[in-house]
């Protein structure tokens, strides 16, 4: 048949002319004839499905509760709700659902249609992103038996590579499956802007398959190329927003045990904005059969986790809100008569996880004690030789971190010739907790982290005496006796060089409504740290 069609369009194009012109179109003709002949007897590869190692979820998947209708061209919202009733697409005219009906996620279509051998020989089709189909609708599902607040949480499916991700309306997208996958540009764009406004993005690996977590970190580079995913802690609130939880039952390659929960984060502020579950949910939330090779969390145990993560996602909606604004940055000259200046502690790590907190406490100052102030924002290294110029030194964070040789000494000459260290665990998360009293041993391998009694001139004198403050809800919720101020000091020659608290102080000041900080409430939390300047500048 290649030989016919050849035959053919070199009859028809070579008959146009003569001499040297004609043969330069039967070369060309020829040429392309050929090319077609090609295309018409080997396989095209680029039109190829790619074929897959590991079987699919099932096979053959049943149908969805409710298939969602085929995206149009357009790029309309095509999202419907899988639950009972007459289905609704955004983009039509229709009465409301009722106001306790919320869709709080998508659950998103990405990746291609893989095809996998069956040992009969038999070829499955199916689409990479469903993964097991009904999923997200048994999470929802759960999460209202669970929650049980007056709202009927729903979701709809919808691709990732379109538009209208507004986190306003929709604070978590879902992407759950096994195998490797790369976002398209216009995918990266949106989900970069999705959670840069405040939204959430929960990856499940379906049946716990490496591959398709590796793929996540590989492709959430491309997405915050300086952000990097951390496994969160034991006292991270993903565990604790609605269920504490220390084990889970796990099944690994057909063996049952228990282990802590395992998710890792890459967080905004202390906010994680992208989640990872490298280990299965999908299956105990659709009731289907664990695979025996896979990774699976097993029944209670991920409706547990999976609505925690809901949990924490909707009570964290205010707090992507405050950190998705335009903070303002003073770019002005130091002007003549300004005292305070504000400087941060900037090291390899989450120094800079309350944006904009030099404006915070300088407005909390000038407000309160009329003292001169300086606006300009200072990132100070340790180990930088300007660190002289400022009589404190405010530093926190919520990981894990270690000084480096240099920033030992900068650090300690500094505290040694008459500076102030202040820090606080960002959320009053342990990792920070555990490391700074780590670090500052090597930093002063003699001293002590003393805790300061309620007396402390830091408390009665100064510019406002403190009694008792107020603490979170999250604080209260670990420790309800909680009323004074919890800081610790190391003294150098009888005075105090280093001020630490394993609470949260800078979230309060900034009023970053964040539900899950540990730490000290707004007013109080102002008060507190007016206090530690004005006792700073008066010794």
């Amino acid at each position: 048949m290649a030989n016919t069609t050849s035959s053919t369009l070199s009859t028809r194009i070579g008959g146009r002319g003569q001499g040297e012109g004609g043969r330069r179109v039967k070369q060309r003709s020829m040429a392309v004839v050929l090319m077609i002949a090609a295309l018409a007897c080997a396989p095209n590869a680029a039109f190829a499905q790619r074929r897959v190692n590991f079987p699919p979820a099932e096979a053959p998947p049943p149908p969805a509760l409710k298939a969602p209708p085929k995206t149009e061209a357009s790029g309309e919202d095509t999202g419907v709700i899988p639950d009972f009733g007459p289905s609704q697409r955004k983009t039509q005219t229709r009465t409301p659902p009722p106001p306790t009906n919320l869709t709080v996620m998508y659950k998103l279509q990405y990746g291609e249609t893989l095809e996998y051998v069956h040992t009969d020989g038999t070829v499955q089709k199916f689409e990479q992103w469903k993964s097991f189909p009904n999923d997200g609708y048994y999470l929802m599902s759960q999460t209202n038996t669970r929650l049980a607040d007056g709202n009927n949480y729903q979701y709809a499916t919808k691709p990732l590579a379109s538009d209208g991700f507004d986190p306003v309306d929709i604070p978590l997208l879902f992407m759950a499956g096994d195998y490797d996958f790369k976002f398209s540009d216009a995918e990266v764009t949106n989900l970069r802007k999705y959670i840069a406004d405040g939204g959430t993005i929960l990856f499940n690996a379906a049946r716990g398959r490496e591959e398709f977590s590796k793929a996540v970190v590989r492709e959430m580079r491309r997405v915050f190329p300086q952000k990097r995913f951390m496994r969160s802690p034991p006292d991270h609130p993903l565990f604790n927003a609605r269920y504490r939880i220390n084990q889970l039952m796990t099944l690994v390659n057909g063996v049952q045990f228990q282990q802590p929960p395992e998710i890792y984060t890459l967080d905004v502020g202390t906010r994680a904005a992208a989640i990872l579950a490298p280990i299965g949910m999908g299956a105990a939330w659709s009731g289907e059969t664990y695979h025996p090779q896979g990774r699976h969390l097993v029944g209670e145990s991920a409706y547990r986790l999976g609505t925690n993560i809901v949990s924490y996602v909707l009570g964290s909606t205010e707090y992507g809100r405050f950190l998705a604004q335009e903070f303002p940055v003073y770019n002005g000259r130091t002007a003549s008569g300004d005292i305070f200046k504000f400087a941060s502690v900037s090291y390899t790590g989450s120094w800079d996880v309350n944006p904009a907190i030099q404006n915070s406490v300088l407005q909390g100052l000038k407000k309160n004690t009329e003292i001169d102030v300086d606006y300009s924002p200072n990132a100070v290294p340790l180990d930088d030789p300007r660190l002289g110029e400022y009589p404190l030194l405010f530093m926190t964070g919520h990981y894990d971190f270690q000084f480096t040789k240099e920033e030992a000494k900068g650090l300690r000459d500094y505290v040694e010739r008459g500076g102030l260290l202040v820090a606080t665990a960002a959320a009053g998360l342990k990792p920070f907790d555990v490391a700074f009293q780590r670090e500052i041993k090597k930093v002063l391998p003699d001293a002590e982290l003393l805790k300061l009694p309620p007396t402390h001139p830091l408390f009665t004198s100064g510019w406002n005496p403190i009694e008792r403050v107020e603490f979170t809800p999250s604080a209260l919720r670990d420790d309800p006796s909680l009323e004074h101020a919890e800081f610790y000091g190391v003294f150098v020659d009888g005075r105090l060089a280093v001020l630490y608290s394993p609470y949260d102080l800078m979230s309060g000041v900034n009023k970053e409504s964040n539900a899950y900080a540990k730490g000290i409430a707004t007013d109080d939390a102002v008060r507190v740290v007016t206090n530690i300047i004005t006792y700073a500048l008066s010794h």
